[in-house]
């Protein structure tokens, strides 16, 4: 064998050991956009299936970090009352779905509200089939007309969440709306609101499934 051979040969084992140990360093990208996987009530479907296996930098891997996972912050968005209950409901949840804020999710119920109100006074039937249940969308618009118009002007439409928990791979969550003039048809607003959502479907929709008014 030449020596010009031999040389190539050395050079492409060489080439090829630098290659693989950045690849193993730095890991693959993805060229997604997570901002287009993202739903009004704030999350990510992206998140469950993100590969992690290889995120860390060098420092890290070699003395990692165990750090503890911080508690979610309830105050002004659990039900007092209720607030043992959902809090067990919410770590039901967060062990299949990790990436859920439930903050971002109360703020988005109120945009939900708004939205599924506002579609039922104007008739229409897609943003609604988008927003609701198509199981309970008949029950829905049998009572859509006790609405009325959506008052924007001084709007204190407040989100309590009441309950949380699983029935198979369905998430529920019971969200207490209250509040004064939020519709010109009713002056004191208080009914509790049921979204669900499948842990096993990459839409990242909620939908209404059922409403209550607490006596």
């Amino acid at each position: 064998m030449s020596g010009q051979i031999l040389e190539l040969i050395i050079f492409a084992a060489i080439a090829f050991f630098i290659i693989n140990k950045l690849i193993s360093t730095l890991g693959k990208t993805s060229g997604d956009d997570p901002a287009k996987n993202n739903s009004f009530f704030g999350e990510n479907i992206g998140s469950k299936l993100k590969d992690v296996t290889y995120s860390a930098s060098t420092a890290s891997i070699l003395k990692p970090k165990f750090l503890k996972a911080s508690k979610p912050n309830l105050k002004g968005v659990v039900l007092e009352e209720n607030k043992e209950a959902v809090e067990k409901g919410l770590q039901e949840v967060l062990d299949k779905v990790p990436a859920f804020d439930i903050q971002r999710f109360a703020n988005g119920a109120k945009l939900a509200f708004q939205m599924i109100v506002e579609s039922a006074l104007q008739n229409d039937e897609k943003q609604l089939e988008e927003l609701v249940d198509k199981r309970y969308i008949d029950s829905f618009k049998t009572i859509a007309s006790n609405y009325g118009n959506f008052n924007s002007n001084d709007n204190k439409l407040e989100a309590f969440i009441s309950d949380i928990y699983l029935f198979g791979n369905n998430i529920f969550i019971k969200v207490l709306f209250t509040g004064n003039n939020i519709t010109d048809k009713i002056k004191n607003l208080q009914e509790e609101w049921t979204f669900s959502k499948s842990t096993l479907s990459s839409d990242p929709t909620w939908y209404l499934t059922n409403i209550d008014r607490p006596q």
